[in-house]
């Protein structure tokens, strides 16, 4: 199984989401492991879901936590990404020797016109960038100005609804996994709908 673009799913907490994302082709899966967080995900959860999947690599998402907190996390989860949305930290965290994956937030129209520059100064310093954009309006601006960009680093663009026939254009894809209701039992919703309509023939 193989998909048309990159894709990076976040947040996941199940094995029925490791499996499933997994099997359809996806890149990278994303895992709270962030100390500071109420959502994250337990040393022996994360060994038990990764275990079970392969083709796949990992990432760390820390986005409240100091350079000693995340270089400590490292021990007890065997990660392939480090990813971070914090300018303060990239230098550091490049020292850590892993790809790095950095969160750009797309809030204002201020964050826009940055976006450029922000690139510019990201190119060199973290494998994967991935733009999030809440504001409809600013996603449409955003959308035609991702043509001015021919820096080296992967462009992700975190999930949007938008027409999903337009799914597969995209440089690539972060999607946020839902909580499973129930041990076995899962909606995979706008996750099945988008990697099935950019699903290799």
């Amino acid at each position: 199984m193989s998909l048309r673009t990159f894709v990076k799913i976040s947040n996941i907490s199940s094995l029925s989401d490791a499996r499933y994302c997994a099997g359809m082709g996806v890149d990278i899966l994303g895992f709270n492991i962030d100390p500071n967080s109420k959502e994250r995900i337990l040393p022996e959860d994360f060994k038990e879901i990764t275990d079970w999947v392969a083709g796949v690599k990992f990432a760390g998402e820390f986005h409240a936590s100091t350079i000693d907190e995340i270089k400590a996390s490292l021990k007890d989860y065997p990660i392939d990404f480090i990813e971070i949305s914090t300018m303060e930290l990239i230098e550091k965290a490049g020292l850590l020797q892993l790809p790095i994956l950095f969160k750009v937030f797309i809030e204002t129209k201020e964050d826009l016109e940055n976006l450029p520059s922000t690139l510019s100064y990201l190119d060199e310093l973290v494998s994967i960038v991935i733009l999030k954009c809440d504001n409809a309006a600013l996603y449409e601006v955003l959308d035609q100005q991702l043509s001015f960009y021919n820096g080296n680093v992967r462009l992700l663009k975190g999930y949007q609804v938008t027409p999903l026939d337009t799914m597969a254009q995209f440089p690539g894809l972060e999607m946020e996994a839902t909580k499973e209701e129930k041990p076995g039992f899962k909606d995979y919703g706008d996750i099945m709908d988008v990697l099935e309509v950019i699903e290799e023939d």
